[in-house]
């Protein structure tokens, strides 16, 4: 018998596909969402990358603009005065101002020593390096007259390398190390017929140094007229001293000719010389930690005391033909006595040396280290002797005819 099969649904085969659920609201969402984040990933917004790049770019400017100031985008000639070599000379002499120069090795104290000098009420010095533009407002870093041997840039020279023996480089000069170059040593003899006979020489390092000591915190806008003494330090002056004696005492006539036969003579010497210095172990210690921790560098024991002794030969060849007075200053009398150091220096600048002043001098001063050597002399005295004593030995001979006072057996 045929069985026939109950009407209703007909059963879906055994191996039939299920038929696809319609798709509901929220699907319909997905689906479009997906679409959308698909496009958001293949398109990056690149507004984004452009704004960090800016932001990062201002980010610096601010900075260094905030340490050196508009000398950065303006360049270091954008105070520069435009008066005539004969003006300044006339200005100069009429007035009767003293420049005073202060030179010696990095690191022995010449930056302490100039702030303290400074800060006298009738002497203006340059301000501060967003003022100046360059580094310990040193003026050899300021100017394009005479060179600068090197020192600011080193950072990409310096050897890197922890070898004890090397100290060798792209470059022979810089910090710790110019002196040994060769002709580092500028006199007013071997630049008599160049930079001495060209009156801009003076013009142009006054054009550029004046401005700083005429418009400052100090004295407002007329500091060359309201200060007796002009100061100006920069390390490399070690070698410079007869040289700047010769070009700051130039000779100029009015029609702007030098050293010719009515030339208008300066009726004193307008300037004035201290030379700083630092005990020699100590001065090498704080020089190769200058250049280990500021500049990345390496530059070995004997090559720091090599030029130790070499800038001060420089420094006392010139003391013994310089017309100006000259005055030496040890950071170790200057810090433990200050006091008496300053008064000794005012003296000698011939401005006020009164108890009360030197007081108000020392009052605006930061802080002074009474001590600044005995750090060098323990790392000396425990490890370095033992590895250097052969080479202090080696030139006793010439460190004591420098005769500085110091005592080379410090442990």
């Amino acid at each position: 018998m045929v069985l026939k099969q109950r009407r209703g649904k007909k059963a879906p085969a055994a191996n039939a596909p299920a038929k696809a659920a319609a798709p509901t609201d929220k699907s319909k969402e997905s689906n479009n969402n997906d679409g959308v984040d698909a496009e958001k990933k293949d398109h990056f917004n690149p507004v984004i990358i452009v704004a960090l790049f800016y932001t990062l770019a201002c980010g610096l400017l601010f900075f260094y603009y905030n340490k050196y100031g508009p000398s950065m985008f303006l360049g270091k000639g954008w105070k520069d005065y435009k008066w005539s070599p004969y003006k300044w000379r006339q200005f100069i002499d009429d007035n009767e101002r003293t420049i005073l120069i202060i030179g010696g090795p990095h690191r022995s104290g010449t930056t302490v020593v100039w702030e303290g000098i400074k800060t006298h009420p009738d002497i203006v010095g340059f301000g501060s390096r967003f003022d100046t533009g360059v580094d310990y407002s040193e003026g050899v870093l300021m100017q394009d007259v005479y060179p600068r041997f090197g020192v600011g840039y080193e950072f990409t020279n310096f050897d890197k390398s922890d070898a004890k023996q090397s100290s060798r480089s792209t470059r022979e000069d810089g910090i710790g190390r110019y002196a040994l170059v060769e002709d580092v040593h500028w006199t007013a003899e071997n630049k008599k017929d160049l930079e001495l006979q060209d009156p801009t020489s003076l013009s142009r390092l006054l054009n550029r140094f004046g401005p700083h000591w005429d418009q400052n915190k100090k004295f407002g806008k007329n500091g060359l007229m309201k200060a007796k003494v002009w100061v100006e330090k920069s390390p490399q002056n070690a070698v410079l001293a007869t040289f700047l004696e010769g070009l700051y005492n130039m000779p100029v006539n009015e029609d702007g000719t030098v050293g010719l036969g009515n030339a208008k003579k300066p009726k004193r010497s307008a300037t004035k010389f201290i030379y700083v210095t630092r005990h020699p172990i100590a001065n090498i210690y704080g020089t190769d930690k200058f250049v280990r921790d500021a500049m990345g560098g390496n530059i070995n024991f004997e090559i720091l005391l090599k030029n130790y002794i070499a800038l001060h030969k420089y420094m006392k060849m010139d003391e013994k033909v310089l017309e100006s007075p000259v005055m030496w200053v040890q950071l170790e009398d200057f810090t433990s006595n200050p006091n008496k150091v300053l008064t000794q220096v005012f003296q000698f600048l011939n401005v006020s040396a009164d108890e009360a002043v030197v007081q108000q001098v020392l009052g605006n001063m930061p802080d002074i280290s009474a001590k600044p050597n005995d750090k060098y002399f323990k790392i000396w005295c425990e490890e370095g002797i033992a590895k250097n004593g052969h080479l202090i030995q080696k030139y006793a001979e010439e460190l004591n005819a420098l005769d500085l006072g110091y005592d080379l057996n410090i442990c």
